[in-house]
């Protein structure tokens, strides 16, 4: 198993997962950015994953990026700097083979919150809270949260957190369907977990074709979406594990997986 500085990477059964961990805060510079890319890179080369779990060791799940860390970069570095963990790793996430889940305690700040919200779920415990202190500490706007928080929960709600800086607690972000659901601080890793091998037991070409199929319909317009999605059922509908999912449907036995 490959050795990481900013992070821990674990297999277990199905599942991976990714736990930052560079105390005291997991703040986010360029060693922890190529940590979990190339930490994702193994999980979704990995034939074994079929989910990945993404979360955070000490207080938090991180602190967001290390402002010390920024301190000796002009606008060309920042620029360069947040293309890098902004747009590769948001894009690197949603072209992933496998569905991911980030399971929050504590405090997410800033770019954890991009690290979360790119996630297809977010499993949060109930001392969990979101900020996106920008605007406060940095006088500029928090980079994709923008778009990410307007997707989520709408333009005014996202306002109030961009431009005052103020954190959201984990049962208000669950009841704006910011996060998928909120557990106990000490049961979060047991309903992660669980939660992993239920989507885990599942065809991995299904989820494969799904995922896939849920992000590029995000942003099409309707009249685009049925011909798209009546092309991904036809392919699914083809494969191995669709036969075997109606087969053992029918003889009332579970599935076998052969993934294609």
């Amino acid at each position: 198993m490959k050795n990481f500085n900013t992070l821990k990477y674990t297999v277990t059964g199905n599942v991976a997962e990714i736990t930052l961990d560079r105390p005291p805060a997991n703040l986010i510079d360029y060693d922890l950015t190529y940590d979990y890319l190339a930490a994702l890179d193994l999980a979704d080369n990995d034939e074994n994953v079929r989910v990945i779990i993404l979360s955070g060791n000490g207080k938090g799940l991180s602190g967001g990026v290390d402002l010390n860390f920024l301190e000796s970069f002009g606008p060309t570095e920042m620029k360069d700097f947040l293309s890098l963990f902004y747009i590769k790793t948001v894009e690197r996430v949603r072209n992933l083979s496998k569905p991911i889940i980030a399971a929050v305690h504590g405090y997410a700040r800033e770019g954890a919150c991009t690290l979360a919200f790119a996630c297809d779920m977010i499993m949060a415990s109930d001392d969990a809270d979101f900020g996106y202190p920008g605007v406060p500490n940095l006088a500029a706007p928090p980079g994709m949260h923008v778009w990410h928080l307007q997707k989520l929960i709408g333009r005014m709600k996202a306002a109030r957190l961009i431009f005052t800086g103020d954190p959201i607690k984990a049962d208000e972000a669950e009841r704006l369907g910011l996060i998928t659901q909120m557990v106990p601080r000490a049961e979060l890793r047991s309903e992660t977990i669980k939660l992993a091998e239920k989507i885990a037991s599942m065809s991995p070409l299904a989820l494969k074709i799904s995922r896939e199929l849920m992000y590029r319909v995000e942003g099409m317009d309707f009249k685009q979406v049925p011909p798209t999605a009546l092309d991904a059922m036809a392919v699914a509908f083809g494969s191995e594990d669709s036969r075997e999912a109606r087969k053992a449907f029918i003889e009332k036995r579970k599935p076998v997986w052969k993934g294609r």
